[in-house]
Order: C-alpha cells, then structure tokens, then sequence
C-alpha cells in the first residue's frame, strides 16, 4: 500500500472501520453546521450527530397544501428626472454614497437597475400614503363636529349648583414653591452661585442650595434697590431678612459701601479663587509651582483692594 502522498493510502471503508464511525457520524471538530445539535445534551458528540442522522428531524406536513406565492402588483411610476434640487431620480450615478430607500436589501443585480426599483417602491408608497392621509381628512371634515360636553344641560347644572354650593373654596389654588427653598437632593436642574462660589463646599445638598439661592436673592434685590426699581414678583415671598434690605444703605457714591454685600459684588475674591472656578483669571498662565489658591491670592487682580480690578489699574496707570 502506498502512502497518502503518492496518491495512495488506506481506502474510505478502512479509515472508517479504523475510527469505528457510524453513518451520519461527524468527527469531533467538525465546524460544518449541524441540525438540531445545539439541543442535544448529555451524549458525546458522535453519537448525537449519529441519531440526528438516523432520525427525521422534519415532520411532513398532514394535508397536501401547495402554497400559491402572492404577487402583489406594483404600479411602476416614470422616475423623475434630474431637475438640480431633487436627490431620487432616473439616472443614479454608480457609487453615489447618499441613503437610497431600501437599497440595502438588494442583491444581484447592477446598481442601475437596483436604485430604479428603491426610487420606484419608495415614490409608490409615497403617493400612497399621501393619498390615504388625504382621504382621512376628508372623511374627518365629513363627519359633524364635537360638541363639547360643557354645553351639555346636565353637566351645566351641575357645574352650576356645585359653584353655588362652594362659594369660599378656589378653584385654582396657589401652590408654588418660595424661591429660596431649597429643592429636593437628586435635583439636575441649575442652581445659581452653587458651582462658582464658595457657597458649594463643605455643606449637604440642602445647605448649599439653599444658601446658593438666598445669595441669589439677596444680589437681585440689591440689584433692584440700587437701580430704583421694584423688587421682582418672585422675591416679594421672601422675608424681608433673607434679602438683607430691613436697614438702610448708604449712597452709590459713599466711599463707606462694603462691597460684601452690596451691589458690586467683586468676582476675584481677597483669599483666592477655589480650585473648580472655570473662569479667566489674568496673568495665571505666567505662574508656575504652586497651588491653585495660592496662585490667585498671590496675583494682583485677587490681592488689590480696591474697588474692582478696573479701578486698581486705572489708580496705576494715573499714578
């Protein structure tokens, strides 16, 4: 006998009887598909391609139906032709990279002949369903009009001796919120003063909030106080106390306004910016080495004391 090589070897029946394999068997390491094997457990692998072998898998049906395939006609529309501003027409250029309707479901055929089938199911089913919204509106306009049930005679009546019997109660009720309080931990929404101040560290979410909202307060009464206006409708619910406006304020002029707590509120603070101020902070990028509270304190614009950074350069500029 020869060796496999030279065009010789053992025959089929000997490698068969060698390796004992039954008919249907497949060699363990078979990755051809296999019908029904993923549902089989608890045999090795040959003897369960063996009884899948041996057995029916398909039940044949009990009556001799014969399905007829429905062809649905389809109504086929002159493309349109390339008028500039249309994007589905006629003469598709081959490797146009744009959406075509239903492009990615056909095979086989040249991209010509493809694209003229999308366009032309695409501007059928189009006409289509424009045709059926039309025939809906007309037969919505078609039929008499709603009444609303508030005319009905019974609901009146009712509606009226109910008012009759409920004088002092409202209607409507006034239920809003003050615009201090403080909402609910977990709330997404934006809160003033909370992410740019100091007000925002070290403190529950209750704490902070609520501090962030009455400083809020406080400036845009200060705000309104100063420029002589009325307080807003919103702040009128907030005591008196909260806003900071119980005792009197000295002129705009008055050299004796603390900045603290009137309406010029100084951005760049004495003690330094905190680390999560996203803002601008002059001359920080000439500054290297140090932290970031550090940084600002030492620069000019959070160290000066006077008014805003903008008087301060003036007075060294004029000096």
């Amino acid at each position: 006998m020869t060796t496999v090589a030279f065009g010789g070897g053992p025959s089929l029946d000997q490698r068969r009887n060698f390796a004992a394999l039954r008919d249907g068997t497949h060699v363990p390491g078979y990755r051809g598909y296999c019908p029904q094997i993923k549902y089989r457990v608890g045999k090795t692998y040959g003897t369960d391609t063996h009884e899948l072998a041996d057995g029916t898998i398909h039940v044949a049906p009990t009556n001799n139906v014969v399905a007829h395939p429905q062809h649905i006609p389809r109504v086929t529309t002159q493309l349109p032709e390339s008028t500039g501003d249309n994007k589905y027409t006629q003469n598709m250029v081959p490797g146009y990279t744009g959406y075509i309707p239903r492009m990615p479901f056909k095979f086989g055929n040249t991209y010509k002949e493809d694209c003229d089938v999308c366009i032309d199911q695409h501007l059928t089913n189009y006409k289509y369903h424009d045709a059926k919204l039309n025939d809906l509106q007309k037969q919505v306009s078609g039929y008499p009009r709603l009444r609303a049930i508030s005319f009905d005679p019974e609901v009146r009546d009712k509606l009226n001796m109910y008012r009759d019997t409920h004088p002092q109660r409202e209607i409507l009720l006034e239920n809003k919120r003050p615009l201090t309080e403080p909402p609910i931990p977990g709330y997404r929404g934006y809160i003033p003063r909370i992410n740019t101040t100091e007000q925002g560290l070290g403190c529950r979410y209750n704490q902070t909030t609520k501090k962030g909202l009455e400083m809020f307060a406080q400036e845009t009464a200060r705000h309104a106080r100063f420029a002589g206006s009325e307080i807003p409708q919103a702040l009128k619910s907030v005591p008196s106390e909260t806003l900071g406006l119980t005792g009197p304020h000295p002129p705009m002029g008055s050299a004796s306004v603390d900045f603290g707590t009137s309406t010029y509120r100084r951005l760049y603070q004495n003690d330094g910016m905190i680390p999560k101020y996203t803002g601008y902070i002059p001359h920080k990028r000439y500054v290297f080495g140090n932290t970031y509270g550090d940084t600002t304190r030492k620069l000019s614009v959070c160290g000066h004391q006077s008014e805003n950074y903008g008087t301060y350069i003036r007075s060294k500029t004029m000096a």
